[in-house]
């Protein structure tokens, strides 16, 4: 089964809520085999203080089907990143974000299985409330349905343009959650990873991440037979409108 992890910046209920289908047919609501939880990811001063905080933290988590199996070969299943900014530095972050993949996995982008963005956005003098904001309809980022090769990996960036060259912003309170349908070619055991490279600031990164699991079984699956994804974002208290 699926291991579980820790409360995620001490919000995170226990039940699921807020499904994405990918089609109306029928679908299999999938479970998260959960990385470790980076509690650090940058530092930064807070506003009118002078002590150090975490900036940001977060986790990446990847799909298995119920009751505990993991993907097959040439099966599309999803990766996951979670990603909050507890920090408040007084100036946004412009978060670059790369998906590193091991040998043998690689992205399965289609329409029947495209890639999802959200944000959860705390409360503001537009809104008193938690807001989800399904970011491939927000005209200053949109969700990409295709990734660049980075450095380390291939980039996620906001194909709207985001806060400047794609990057993604985030200040005091926000999250995201991003999920990428992926496929292997060859089994994945656990001893290799899919992580997330996170850069919130140029001297500043981390690499949230989770064993890749994929077996050899030959599946024969029905049209029928479509994923649900659960969004964690929106089972953070208080759960925000539009989850």
């Amino acid at each position: 089964m699926p291991h579980s992890r820790s409360t995620f910046a001490c919000c995170l209920l226990a039940l699921i809520a807020g499904s994405l289908f990918s089609s109306n047919a029928k679908a299999i609501v999938v479970l998260w085999d959960y990385g470790l939880y980076e509690y650090e990811i940058g530092t930064d001063s807070p506003c009118g203080g002078g002590v150090t905080e975490p900036r940001m933290n977060g986790y990446a988590a990847q799909s298995w089907l119920p009751p505990g199996n993991t993907p097959a070969v040439g099966e599309i299943f999803y990766a996951k990143l979670v990603l909050g900014h507890p920090g408040n530095p007084c100036v946004i972050s412009a978060v670059d974000i790369q998906l590193l993949l091991p040998a043998g996995v690689t992205t399965a982008i289609s329409a029947a299985n495209p890639v999802f963005c959200f944000a959860r956005l705390p409360p503001n003098i537009q809104h008193n409330y938690y807001l989800l904001d399904n970011l491939a309809d927000d005209p200053d980022y949109g969700c990409p349905q295709s990734f660049s090769q980075g450095i380390y990996g291939q980039r996620i960036l906001a194909p709207n343009g985001g806060v400047g060259a794609g990057l993604w912003g985030m200040a005091a309170g926000f999250a995201l959650e991003f999920l990428v349908p992926l496929t292997a070619s060859v089994p994945q055991n656990g001893a290799n990873f899919i992580g997330f490279r996170v850069q919130p600031d140029l001297s500043e990164f981390g690499t949230p991440r989770v064993p890749a699991n994929v077996n050899s079984d030959v599946l024969f699956r029905t049209s029928f037979e479509d994923q649900g994804l659960t969004l964690d974002i929106c089972t953070f208290s208080p759960i925000a409108q539009g989850c």
